[in-house]
């Protein structure tokens, strides 16, 4: 893996053409996944585990079995897409096996669109709906580790760290320091642009089409 050398001395890691126009069309799918998995299919986020996680707590607090089978659903999808694809993570690049997992990825959430589709309903339920948590949450935990390995400092399906990092260099900037411009730096405000932005379409679309 090759460095380059920040303004203080510093090195960061550093991609081959960094391909960070890629991390954005997989954080708009992420993020229209997360959206329209959470209006049809029992209000689960397949590439947002610390939803999940509380969602299952709440729901067995609740005795809610239906809202907790459906967070460890997406739990269990998730930890076997990212146990697979992490365990064959190789080098800190975009690489074949990068590709080839991220078509994995699209394949998996391919297959669930199009069985949603047969299926014609709005809100899945009984096994169809788990099915599909299955599948779309494999597909994120396989795009987030196919993405995690690249060592880029870009997370394509949880932001919550994005945006704790650009919070801080918002602020230090307002307070008048100069914090080191870095690739980093300079994608993360566009990754939660895009985020939010493919989320609102697909919860306009899915809206426009159930309705």
């Amino acid at each position: 893996m090759t460095t380059t050398s920040s303004r203080h001395g510093a090195t960061e890691p550093h991609t081959p053409a960094a391909p960070y126009w890629r991390l954005l069309v997989l954080t708009a799918v992420a993020a229209a996944t997360d959206a329209v998995s959470y209006l049809g299919l029992g209000h689960v986020f397949p590439a947002n585990m610390t939803g999940n996680t509380v969602l299952l707590a709440t729901g067995l607090t609740a005795g809610s079995a239906d809202d907790a089978a459906h967070s460890a659903a997406a739990l269990g999808g998730f930890v076997v897409g990212a146990g697979l694809a992490g365990a064959s993570a190789g080098a800190k690049r975009w690489d074949r096996v990068t590709t080839t997992w991220l078509m994995a990825d699209a394949a998996l959430l391919i297959a669930a669109a199009t069985w949603w589709a047969v299926l014609g309903k709005a809100q899945p339920h009984g096994a169809a709906q788990f099915g599909l948590i299955g599948l779309v949450s494999t597909a994120m935990g396989v795009q987030s580790a196919a993405v995690s390995h690249l060592d880029v400092g870009v997370s394509t399906t949880y932001i919550t760290g994005t945006w704790t990092s650009v919070s801080v260099w918002a602020t230090q900037m307002v307070g008048g320091r100069r914090p080191v411009s870095t690739a980093k730096n300079r994608v993360q405000p566009a990754v939660l642009v895009c985020y939010f932005g493919a989320a609102l379409v697909a919860g306009l679309v899915y809206h426009a089409t159930t309705t």
